[in-house]
């Protein structure tokens, strides 16, 4: 572990604006301590216009990179080692969001990638944990941001609950409230709405058993907090205090949506003393917190100031190893949400970890010969591993397009959007057709991933036919390369006493065509005839 200070930045790049956190890590307290914050109202794209592709405009991609430029300034002004960023809803559903991102990390050198809904929800728990003291209760944790709404339920060490409704301020705003005529037909319209999307996960809450306290986090809700502070302690936006665990309950909510409703929209700002553009989404954001509260039938909810970017900086820690005691249960969530998907669709446990356990070892014997890639790449290769069959639950034939979507859209949680779709996109060659350009799922990767893809995944497709039969019969390999001669031996070591491995041999020639175009070396399949104890045997159970 790095026993020494540095300091990071991490950048929540949401629908209705971006947050950067500055700080300090300090390792030996497993803490880090916040040197900076800025908060930018930037409100990417739109939710409500009826398009076939949902689109970035060049307007909101320009304010969005000069945003994400003065970000980058603040950051270097403390001597960061890293800056990252999560970008949520409007990136996620903008068919050129990740066109976006990229121009940022090549131009701006900001490592900035798309979450899913849920592992957006993920990071708010850890935000939100880092901050409250849970002494064996369970959470409530809503998140009303400008595109969704999160709800978690978790404790200090296992999440019940996760999920992401596209219900959010500035979507609602722009769907229902840009014209307030009728004011009160439309609020009951929106209500009725929003109740519906969110019904299916309300009852999975109930079914789980609830919470024992609901906890609610980011604008809208803090918003929300302040204005009913000010109501109760008659004082403006300039004398109130930090408003961290502020208790706001079921009828103040209602109470400030009324005071809403007969209050003009362009005097909402002076008349609750908030930002301008607060003001314009504070109403569909408080009529969702109302929903909510009410489905969820609790009377009362507690803000906190933790939230996404917060949640960015310990799942940083969490990797580096930095934090280890209190959340020691979400530094393995990469490798459990990948077992617990394989699971979820009836894997076939000894014949994928086997094949996870062949790939590694070609990596690994090839790495710095044939290969530069590092950890990070071989858990994408070993993950995909684990999940190349789970297709197969929907029917054998084409079961590779089968997990390539499963993997795509199940939620990995813990992994970027650029890492799914790597990960996808790996287990999905690990049979039939090599990847090939006017494949949908591949066209549009980068150079650089479309270069890993078609490397990693022959080697996921040597170790599947290495385990053609199901039955564990190679215990290891060996790996001899000879790069003046372009060839490689593998060495085959049988877990049976006088097995000649002929079916697994015949196999892995028959898909290691992939491997020697991308790598331009012939590879031979011997068996090795060393005599073995039987104590360095391995028979899959």
């Amino acid at each position: 572990m790095n026993t020494s200070n540095e300091n990071i930045a991490a950048i929540d790049i949401g629908s209705n604006s971006f947050h950067i956190i500055v700080v300090q890590i300090n390792p030996e307290t497993q803490s880090f301590k916040v040197l900076d914050r800025l908060r930018e109202t930037v409100r990417l794209g739109t939710f409500h216009e009826p398009k076939i592709k949902k689109e970035l405009s060049q307007e909101d991609m320009k304010r969005g990179f000069e945003t994400l430029k003065r970000f980058k300034k603040l950051a270097e002004g403390h001597h960061v080692t890293e800056i990252f960023a999560s970008a949520t809803s409007a990136v996620r559903e903008a068919s050129n969001g990740r066109e976006w991102l990229l121009k940022i990390r090549s131009e701006l050198g900001i490592d900035a990638h798309v979450i899913s809904g849920v592992e957006e929800a993920r990071l708010i728990y850890l935000g939100v944990l880092s901050a409250t003291e849970l002494q064996g209760r369970k959470i409530g944790i809503v998140d009303i941001g400008g595109g969704s709404t999160e709800i978690i339920i978790g404790d200090e060490q296992f999440i019940y609950h996760l999920s992401s409704t596209k219900v959010g301020a500035v979507r609602l705003t722009e769907k229902d409230l840009k014209d307030e005529t009728d004011l009160p037909q439309k609020i009951e319209f929106m209500e009725n709405h929003i109740e519906g999307l969110l019904s299916t996960k309300i009852q999975q809450i109930k079914e789980i058993g609830g919470f024992d306290f609901l906890v609610g986090t980011s604008g809208t809700i803090q918003t929300i907090a302040n204005i009913d502070y000010r109501m109760h302690n008659f004082t403006d936006s300039d004398n109130s205090p930090t408003l961290n665990q502020y208790r706001i309950t079921y009828d103040s909510v209602c109470s400030i949506i009324d005071k809403m409703m007969t209050t003009p929209k362009e005097k909402r700002a002076d008349s609750f003393d908030i930002s301008k553009n607060r003001a314009e989404i504070i109403l569909a954001g408080a009529i969702t917190l109302k929903v909510v509260m009410k489905n969820l039938n609790t009377t009362e909810i507690f803000y906190c100031d933790r939230a996404l970017r917060e949640g960015l900086i310990i799942d940083k820690l969490l990797q580096k190893g930095i934090i280890k005691d209190r959340l020691q249960y979400q530094q393995t969530i990469r490798q459990r949400s990948v077992i617990e998907l394989a699971s979820k669709y009836h894997f076939l446990k000894d014949h994928a970890l086997h094949v996870k356990k062949l790939s590694s070892r070609i990596f690994d014997q090839t790495k710095g010969l044939l290969h530069s890639y590092g950890d990070k790449e071989k858990e994408l290769m070993e993950a995909a591993a684990i999940l190349h069959d789970i297709g197969s639950l929907v029917t054998h034939n084409d079961h590779h397009k089968h997990s390539y979507y499963l993997i795509r859209h199940s939620g990995l949680l813990g992994f970027n959007d650029e890492e799914v779709e790597l990960i996808a996109n790996i287990a999905r060659y690990h049979r039939q057709s090599n990847p090939k350009d006017n494949h949908p799922n591949f066209q549009n990767l980068p150079r650089e991933h479309k270069k890993m893809v078609k490397e990693l995944s022959s080697f996921l497709r040597i170790a599947e036919g290495l385990d053609k039969g199901h039955k564990c019969a190679i215990n290891d390999i060996e790996i001899i390369v000879n790069l003046n001669q372009k060839k490689l031996r593998c060495k085959l070591k049988s877990n049976f006493e006088n097995y000649d491995c002929a079916l697994e041999k015949w196999s892995a020639t028959g898909k290691s065509k992939e491997f020697k175009k991308e790598f331009g070396v012939d590879i031979d399949f011997m068996l090795d005839k060393k005599k073995k104890s039987p104590a360095n045997l391995h028979v899959c159970q």
